[in-house]
């Protein structure tokens, strides 16, 4: 089998360079044949990606959301897609604690030397990929404002300084989305479509499955105090069974829209995407990636 690696030899304040190393002989005694490509942008990074497709049965990575999400960009518009071997090393790293995927770099390519399989779903919004979070409004932003400097300075607070913004000014759009069931509209100070168990750190959403063909559409209402209570309320409780309560409204579907009343930017996987309204839809097991065998109950 032929494999390619790509590493950000930037993110996690450049920790997988001091196991290089260990990678390539990890990766050299796995497969056939390797290749290493240190990337040097978002753009150069998809377009690798992109050109691995056909060439590589599988294709190793580094790097944090942002990176998973430039490599699933990259891959997921081709027919013929390679394997994809995740090691994480950002900032926060929400994809990994959703493959159960450790931070650990030499457990991280140990999932990778047993070889299982999973299959993922992918998120399409308009013509942009996600893995694992659409979302607009209160703190949404706070991921690609903030400075990859002070992320390598300060780690997970440097989101927190940032996100005092949207505290003291909340943000509030007026939304209708459109599924193939139903039609809901509402003033919500938040917006979540998701494909996780994870967002910033927080194991929120216990009962997310990655590949049953469907996203669920977190609304946070209005309240009182804009929604910063509710928003807080959402991240420390989770979201359990009930999809209605005090505080949030949970839609589930494979292929819906949604309009904003205004032009604001959608975070995608933790990067800005497009604004205003969005299609968005669910594409079923669009990837195959290494992952630790689940553990029977």
């Amino acid at each position: 089998m032929k494999c390619l690696f790509l590493y950000n030899p930037f993110s996690g304040k450049g920790r997988v360079v001091r196991y290089l190393p260990l990678i390539k002989k990890t990766l050299n005694d796995k497969f056939d044949f390797v290749d290493f490509y240190e990337t040097k942008s978002m753009e150069d990074t998809i377009e690798k990606a992109k050109e691995a497709c056909g060439v590589y049965d599988v294709l190793v990575f580094s790097g944090g959301d942002g990176t998973f999400n430039n490599v699933t960009t990259g891959v997921s518009s081709c027919y013929k897609r390679p394997i994809l071997g995740y090691i994480p090393t950002g900032t926060v790293n929400d994809i990994a604690r959703n493959l159960n995927i450790s931070r650990n770099i030499k457990k991280a390519l140990n999932v990778i030397a047993d070889g299982n399989i999973i299959q993922h779903d992918v998120g399409k919004i308009n013509d942009q990929y996600f893995m694992y979070v659409s979302a607009i409004g209160t703190f949404t932003g706070v991921s690609y404002r903030t400075e990859q400097h002070a992320k390598r300075l300060f780690g997970k607070l440097a989101y927190v300084f940032d996100g005092i913004k949207d505290i003291v000014s909340p943000q509030i759009n007026k939304v209708k989305i459109e599924t193939e069931k139903e039609i809901v509209e509402m003033n919500v100070p938040l917006l979540l479509v998701i494909n996780t168990i994870s967002i910033g750190g927080m194991r929120f959403n216990k009962g997310g499955h990655l590949n049953d063909g469907y996203f669920d559409i977190v609304l946070v209402k209005k309240g009182n105090t804009k929604g910063i209570f509710n928003i807080l309320k959402l991240f420390l409780l989770g979201i359990g069974h009930k999809k209605t309560t005090g505080h949030f409204l949970c839609l589930k579907s494979k292929d819906f829209k949604i309009t904003i009343d205004n032009n604001a930017i959608w975070c995608v996987d933790g990067e800005a995407g497009p604004k205003g309204i969005v299609h968005i839809q669910n594409l079923h097991n669009h990837l195959h990636i290494y992952s630790p065998k689940r553990k029977k109950h």
